[in-house]
């Protein structure tokens, strides 16, 4: 019997069956219980640094396997599935990061990804009282690099909330127009503990002085909808020029970091499901956190 024409049959109603997807080139939602997820161009997590994969009952990775439970009755529960990646911030410590490479360079790409604001949340006072959020960089990070750096930051605003703000160097370390577009972003006590997704699209310029380079962030909470995304932060005017000897596009970054103000007591932070494209993610409707993702569809043949 030739079963190729209903292979062919099947396989296309399956395709047609799918919803469109936006062209994802990366996504770990940390199911593989590691840090050994990666794509087509070899993107790479960097070692952890004061960050470590959990579940709800236990440390399963850092740096290495691990199983080490919660000692003091931490909340590790993921927001997609059974797994998430936790960033510890020691009271007085200021370093929880985690680094990546996507493997290849990109001049227009998008980040989405699920974040945990720490149950026991409260910004600190010190000058400065920047916290790190995310940054992305072509050749290296600021000053070490020839090429550009855009960077989030979070600041204190007083009773233990913050602001959104961001920042740019077209080169080395200078901040082009110092931070930008300060914005609501935790306020405390309500948001403790609430997951909200952060959508990040960043476009370089389309020569090396154009100012036509893109800068946009949006963010809604779990119990709001995709249609639900509040748009932060715009520019659409940023010099964000390739560095003279390449590459050509945004090639790594990290996620959270250096928390000037450290708090007082230790805090987590969660994050989870990462999805990276270079199309946009606004037209998905993103993940939802009702537990593990559903099975994707089996194709079957008939004998």
């Amino acid at each position: 019997m030739n079963k190729l024409p209903l292979f062919t049959a099947t396989a296309l109603v399956l395709a047609l069956a799918l919803p469109a997807q936006a062209e994802q080139i990366f996504i770990d939602s940390f199911e593989s219980g590691d840090m050994s997820a990666t794509s087509k161009d070899g993107f790479d997590w960097q070692r952890n640094n004061r960050t470590s994969v959990v579940t709800e009952e236990a440390v399963v990775y850092n740096n290495g396997e691990k199983y080490n439970p919660p000692k003091y009755g931490e909340d590790w529960s993921a927001f997609h599935g059974d797994h998430s990646l936790r960033f510890r911030y020691p009271a007085g410590e200021a370093m929880a990061e985690q680094r990546f490479r996507l493997g290849s360079s990109y001049p227009d790409i998008w980040f989405q990804y699920w974040v945990r604001v720490p149950t026991n949340y409260t910004h600190g006072s010190s000058n400065p009282s920047n916290h790190k959020l995310f940054a992305l960089w072509m050749d290296d990070y600021s000053s070490k690099g020839l090429g550009p750096t855009i960077a989030w930051e979070f600041w204190g605003t007083g009773g233990g909330s913050s602001n959104l703000a961001f920042h740019y160097s077209e080169g080395g370390y200078e901040v082009l127009g110092g931070h930008k577009q300060y914005t609501d972003f935790i306020s405390v006590p309500s948001d403790r503990g609430r997951w909200m997704e952060l959508t990040i699209h960043i476009k370089a310029s389309s020569s090396g002085s154009s100012s036509d380079g893109v800068i946009e962030l949006w963010r809604r909470w779990e119990s709001e909808s995709p249609d639900d995304r509040e748009l932060l932060h715009r520019t659409r005017e940023a010099v964000l020029p390739f560095p003279s000897g390449g590459p050509n596009g945004w090639a790594a970054g990290y996620f959270m970091g250096w928390a000037n103000a450290a708090y007082s007591q230790d805090t987590e932070w969660l994050i989870d499901h990462i999805t990276i494209s270079t199309e946009s993610l606004l037209d998905t409707d993103g993940v939802s956190g009702s537990g593990n993702a559903p099975n994707p569809p089996v194709l079957q043949i008939s004998e």
